[in-house]
């Protein structure tokens, strides 16, 4: 997976999420947000009849607290809440309930009644939404009408002991921001060859060096404010330090977030253009707002009225509302095209067509985000502006921390495993097993992340209460269980692991002691066995850990297992046949056997069935049960038994020499090495009806006797028609008949005129290959990687027991 891609995977996630958040505050009626904002009422309410409302409440809960501090007046308490709370029934209830449409009763218990009751909810919120615009109208003329108290010679005064501080501040933290130049360039540079968690610590290091300069600016501000003033900052002054120590914290996580000027220290998936663009547009939106109501608003109510600041913030905020309606009209494009991006590639999948549909109205929604948070801000300037920037600001940290985490997860998930190239290769399969479970490790991190955003979110927004059900004992119960569900899973991996590696280095001929047939064969059947154990435990430990009671599993488990015992005689028996077999060592693999009339290598041994390759390629799959006898030609040492069949009128003796001087040359040659023993020459062995055979035999390594008596058989040949010792054949009479008188009839031969043979000329023979003077020298032995030639059945002698 390239970069790009990851950019790509990244960037779905931000838009989703940023999607997901433009639509849950569209889509969220005023009522619903002004009843979730601390102080925030309709227009229905005013300021007198809340205060009324709460002196009201006061003797109400001093009254409460005397009755639950008296245990008689608590215990009558309980007892009137528990009548209060039981309700007679009656025999017109139901019909009631049932007549009444708008009390729906218990039908809104279901699934259906809650959904239907949701949406008149919903659409009745819109509607009184809708009603109150020209409320909201009359609130902003009411706020307007305060720019006429504006005291700009008193606000000038009020300002101008900031005039120093605020130069002092800004030429430091300039000065140090052009100073800091060459640092982040060698952090750029280092960062642009370093894996994801390296890159990650270098954008935090230059993250932790812009807060120190921010933070040495503002100390320094403070100590110019102070050495001013005498004793310590004026009230304007200080104001304007707390509005630069918060605003510019905010922009260094802005700037950490997208990183305008150095790509290379750049996790998410913004380019150079797009990355300086949305940092200038929302720098400059984050200081507009900031200093405007942590500093210009609380300067003008100070030197003015409430009124005059009222009118300053309004004209500020519905300026900042036009900016962003204009920056998301002039982007929409954009943005539309990014979201339709993974459609038109072809990507035919859920999320795919999820965000080509928001990308069209991505835009819309967007806006009635901005103007539903202005509506709020608008209603409550106090409480809702700051229920509002809480949430925004928890909302926009959550999901940039959240992308950064995602980012850097996609990249560990790009980039896989990589084993050093030693381990590498003693464990040759060590890094393909770590990039199988290390990359779905990841991505289930992802997911877990893309779900603690979103619940985040919600909650900033009051939208879910999920850290209370968190904070819950059920909450923390089911957390408990999954965390300690993937630990087990993850510990399950790691000890599979463990035990694969350790199993494929003892196979590993290239170190350590070379692993037998044996330990081959054994080493791959445990392995089979402690995967399929590990599993069934791991199963079992994870539903205990969920929660599921594992004992009627288990019971039920049995009973299967009686049934499939009954079901299933077969596959027990090919299980005991071959454990028996592998008890007896009667094969391994690489062995050549033969079994049930086929003969071949012995390629795979399970727990029920053995696999072999014949000599023509064909692949046997061969149960345990249906094995009546085990023929094994590598076990130990072999016989070649050598039959030379010759004609009667030849000299015995002469057919015995023959034979040793045979075997004399045949020790000179490459299948030398595979003889064990010298030549028992055994004599005639029988008197056929055309020949007279003579026996002997020879002692070899496993597997070679066949080999060797290929190459035996070609001496023998030649040494044979040199001496001019005949071996016979078969010979046949042709009869053509005879007459009367005993002769028989001519024999009409036809003569033709043979053509004259053409005269080729002889290519020059190409050099053969090592592989190829190895089949020669071998005579059929073994493979070119060494694997066993088996026999077929021409080379099975039957009379020699099979080994010949």
């Amino acid at each position: 997976m390239t970069f790009r891609c990851l950019r790509s995977h990244l960037a779905r996630f931000l838009t989703g999420g940023l999607a997901a958040f433009v639509i849950l505050l569209a889509a969220m009626p005023q009522t619903a947000m002004a009843q979730s904002i601390p102080g925030l009422t309709g227009g229905s309410e005013t300021a007198a009849e809340g205060q009324a409302n709460a002196n009201a409440a006061e003797p109400s809960m001093d009254e409460l607290i005397r009755i639950l501090e008296n245990d008689a007046t608590r215990k009558k308490l309980v007892e009137s809440l528990k009548a209060a709370a039981y309700k007679a029934p009656s025999a017109d209830g139901a019909g009631a309930t049932a007549g009444n449409a708008d009390e729906p009763g218990e039908i809104v218990r279901s699934l259906p009644g809650r959904v239907a009751e949701y949406t008149r909810m919903f659409i009745g919120a819109i509607a009184e939404t809708v009603q109150q615009v020209p409320q909201y109208v009359d609130l902003s003329l009411d706020m307007l009408s305060g720019a006429g108290s504006i005291d700009l010679p008193n606000i000038l005064q009020a300002i101008l002991p900031v005039a120093l501080v605020a130069v002092v501040v800004f030429a430091i933290l300039f000065g140090a921001r052009y100073a800091e130049r060459g640092i982040f360039r060698r952090l750029s540079d280092r960062a642009e060859h370093a894996g994801p968690l390296g890159k990650l610590g270098y954008l935090t290091a230059s993250g932790a060096i812009e807060a120190f300069v921010v933070v040495a600016s503002w100390a320094c501000g403070y100590l110019v404010a102070t050495l001013y003033s005498g004793t310590r900052p004026v009230f304007s002054q200080a104001l304007f330090l707390n509005a630069f120590l918060l605003i510019e914290m905010i922009k260094v996580g802005l700037s950490a977030f997208v990183a305008p000027n150095y790509p290379s220290l750049r996790l998410t998936p913004f380019s150079n253009r797009q990355a300086s663009y949305w940092y200038f547009w929302l720098s400059r939106l984050i200081s507009i707002l900031g200093y405007t109501f942590l500093f210009v608003a609380p300067i003008v109510q100070w030197a003015s009225t409430q009124a005059a600041a009222a009118a300053t913030e309004f004209i500020v905020a519905f300026g900042s509302l036009c900016l962003a309606i204009g920056l998301i009209l002039k982007n929409r494009g954009v943005v539309r095209e990014r979201l339709k991006r993974a459609r038109e590639q072809g990507d035919t999948g859920f999320r795919a067509f999820v965000h080509a549909v928001i990308g069209q109205i991505w835009w819309v929604l967007a806006i009635m985000a901005a103007i539903a948070l202005f509506v709020v801000w608008l209603q409550s300037p106090d409480d809702g502006l700051t229920f509002v920037a809480t949430a925004t600001g928890k909302s926009v940290a959550a999901m940039a921390l959240g992308g950064l985490v995602f980012s850097v997860l996609a990249r560990m998930i790009a980039h896989g495993v990589k084993v050093p190239q030693e381990l590498k290769y003693r464990l040759p399969l060590l890094e393909r097993r770590l990039n199988g479970f290390v990359p779905k490790l990841l991505t289930v991190l992802s997911f877990v992340v893309v779900f603690v955003v979103v619940t985040y979110i919600m909650d900033a927004w009051a939208l879910s209460d999920f850290s209370s059900w968190f904070a819950s004992a059920i909450g923390q119960r089911y957390a408990a269980s999954l965390i300690g569900a993937l630990l087990i899973v993850v510990i399950a991996v790691a000890i599979y692991l463990g035990v694969s590696s350790w199993i494929e280095y003892r196979l590993n001929p290239n170190y350590g002691s070379v692993p037998t047939a044996r330990e081959r064969t054994l080493l791959s059947l445990f392995r089979n066995a402690f995967t399929i154990t590990l599993v069934v435990v791991i199963s079992m430990l994870v539903l205990s850990q969920i929660g599921i009671d594992i004992a009627p599993l288990l019971a039920g488990a049995g009973v299967v297992g009686l049934a499939i015992g009954f079901g299933a005689q077969k596959f027990v028996q090919d299980i005991i046949t071959g454990a028996f077999i592998q008890i007896q060592n009667a094969m391994n693999e690489g062995d050549v056997v033969e079994l049930n009339g086929v003969s071949g290598v012995v390629e795979q041994l399970t727990v029920r069935s053995v696999g072999l390759r014949t000599v023509d390629g064909t692949w046997y799959l061969i149960p345990f049960s249906s094995v009546d006898q085990v023929a094994n030609f590598s076990k130990d040492f072999a016989y070649y038994v050598a039959d030379v069949g010759v004609a009667y009128r030849e000299n015995v003796e002469d057919v015995k020499a023959m034979m040793i001087d045979a075997f004399e040359e045949l020790k000179t040659t490459n299948v030398g090495e595979n003889l064990i023993s010298g030549f028992d020459m055994w004599g005639v062995n029988e008197l056929a009806d055309s020949a007279v055979v003579v026996r002997g035999r020879v002692m070899t390594k496993p597997g070679t006797q066949w080999g060797v008596g290929r190459a035996y058989r070609e001496i023998v040949k030649r040494m044979s028609d040199e001496r001019g010792i005949e071996i016979p054949f078969p010979h046949m009479t042709v009869w053509f008949g005879e007459d009367r008188g005993g002769k028989a009839p001519p024999i009409r031969l036809r003569n033709e005129p043979s053509p004259k043979p053409k005269i080729v000329e002889a290519e020059p023979a190409e050099p053969q290959s090592p592989a190829k003077d190895r089949d020669m020298t071998q005579h059929g032995t073994s493979e070119a990687d060494g694997k066993p030639i088996p026999p077929d059945a021409t080379d099975i002698d039957s009379a020699g027991g099979g080994r010949g």
